[in-house]
């Protein structure tokens, strides 16, 4: 009787046993499994982080790439700025130059204006002396008796101070001898005058319709 006790006790913690043991290996091919599906989900997600790296750094290549030929676009662009500034600031320098020019081109034009209202000054000046003098043989000519004392009213003699050589002259060859007491006196209309009323008997010719 406690043989066959024993025995169904044995058998009975036997069946625990296996029971027992048949739970644990649920649990652990519970846990394999789920070690599986959780390697597998690993596995899975470095295989996704992995394409997302890819992807992520073939994004930053091209970015850089990107960066790179911008980079390279500015420098460009900067060069071609400081060419078109230094084109400009020489633009600027070449027209203060030319202003500058044209500022004493002014000036020089403006003293120019003043040397020539000067000279135009003194050429009527000179016109109104020409033409005093042209009068005054234009009375000596226009006299009804002229005499040989009317060559002194020529540009060679009149307003000329008298010199020996000149009373040397061909002009004054017939003369000569009384003009000596002259020598060194300018020969002025009164001078003429004078030679003409002291020697009237020098007179030679007549003139006729002039």
């Amino acid at each position: 009787m406690i043989t066959v006790s024993l025995t169904l006790l044995y058998l009975l913690c036997y069946t625990v046993s296996v029971e027992a043991n048949s739970k644990k290996m649920e649990v652990l091919d519970d846990i394999l499994q789920r070690l599986r599906a959780a390697n597998e989900g690993i596995a899975q997600a470095k295989a996704d982080f992995s394409n997302e790296f890819e992807v992520i750094k073939s994004k930053l290549d091209r970015f850089n790439d990107t960066s790179s030929s911008l980079g390279n676009s500015i420098r460009d662009t900067q060069i071609e700025l400081q060419a078109e500034t230094d084109q400009i600031t020489a633009m600027q320098t070449f027209l203060v130059d030319i202003l500058s020019r044209l500022n004493n081109t002014e000036q020089d034009l403006e003293g120019v204006h003043d040397d020539m209202s000067q000279s135009e000054e003194k050429l009527e000046s000179i016109k109104e002396s020409f033409n005093l003098t042209l009068s005054k043989l234009e009375s000596g000519r226009k006299e009804e008796v002229s005499s040989r004392w009317d060559v002194l009213y020529s540009e060679k003699f009149l307003n000329k101070k008298l010199t020996r050589e000149m009373t040397e002259s061909l002009e004054l060859e017939s003369t000569g001898n009384l003009l000596g007491v002259f020598v060194g006196m300018n020969i002025t209309d009164d001078v003429i005058n004078y030679l003409k009323s002291r020697h009237e008997e020098d007179m030679v010719c007549v003139q006729s319709g002039i």
